[in-house]
């Protein structure tokens, strides 16, 4: 929506151009609105109905009592003092029954418009969202091209005895030099714990990171030249600079020719 558009559906000047308290400039303004946006027409014809709603659903009712008080008043008053007793009463109803509709109208009036807003802000929010979701489905379809390449290998990791539920997935391909890691499941550890993975390049282990619970999302790693082997090992809370290997709970070595099997 342009943002003309917004401004003058956001203002009051549809409301006071259906009260008839707009001047003659604002009149042609909002005529001219009205002629060229579709929009600003239909909100307006809203506006109508729900006034002429409110009229039909509000019809004035004399409260209850009245008519039977301005008729003991009549009887007990003379002729002229009852007639004025009589358009008294009649004024003053009339004047609260429209100081009522003049109120409910506005308040009424400022509800259409704020419910506007809201829909307005609601759209943006649902289109926002779709733009974030089309641009994770170009990443997963990104990312299923690349383990669709038949230079890409897989490797599957299990943890030994200290670790029995351990599972994660390796994706390598040394052309595109690219890692991608799927953490299936990870034992729960202390809390002062944390499994922390390895590449064993030319006999010294190298970080690639703390391994964490990912929901089976693809998440990329550090590629290493000439690793011979993956490791994951149990360290302190926040990751260790150097591989604990009396706490090793799963390896794998990576020839180049056939990839583990699941």
């Amino acid at each position: 929506m342009k943002e003309e558009l917004r401004t003058f559906l956001e203002s009051d000047l549809l409301e006071k151009y259906l009260l008839g308290n707009t001047s003659e400039v604002e009149n042609m303004k909002v005529e001219a609105y009205l002629e060229k946006y579709p929009e600003a027409n239909k909100m307006y014809v809203e506006l109508q109905e729900n006034f002429e709603q409110y009229s039909r659903s509000y019809a004035a009712k004399a409260p209850e009592g009245v008519k039977q008080h301005v008729l003991d008043t009549i009887r007990s008053e003379k002729p002229k003092t009852a007639a004025i007793n009589w358009f008294s009463v009649a004024a003053s109803v009339a004047a609260v029954f429209f100081a009522f509709s003049t109120f409910y109208l506005w308040n009424n009036n400022k509800l259409l418009k704020t419910d506007n807003t809201n829909v307005l802000a609601e759209i943006d929010v649902l289109r926002t969202n779709l733009m974030e979701s089309d641009a994770r489905f170009a990443e997963v379809k990104a990312e299923l091209e690349k383990l669709r390449n038949p230079d890409t290998k897989k490797y599957v990791m299990r943890g030994n005895r200290r670790a029995k539920k351990l599972k994660t997935v390796a994706y390598i391909n040394a052309a595109e030099k690219l890692s991608l890691i799927n953490v299936i499941d990870l034992p729960t550890l202390p809390e002062d714990k944390v499994f922390q993975m390895w590449a064993d390049v030319d006999g010294k282990m190298v970080s690639l990171g703390i391994l964490e619970k990912a929901d089976n999302k693809l998440m990329s790693i550090p590629y290493k030249e000439n690793a011979s082997s993956y490791n994951i090992t149990i360290e302190p809370k926040g990751g260790n600079d150097h591989a604990t290997v009396e706490n090793l709970v799963a390896n794998i070595d990576l020839p180049s020719k056939q990839p583990l099997k699941e």
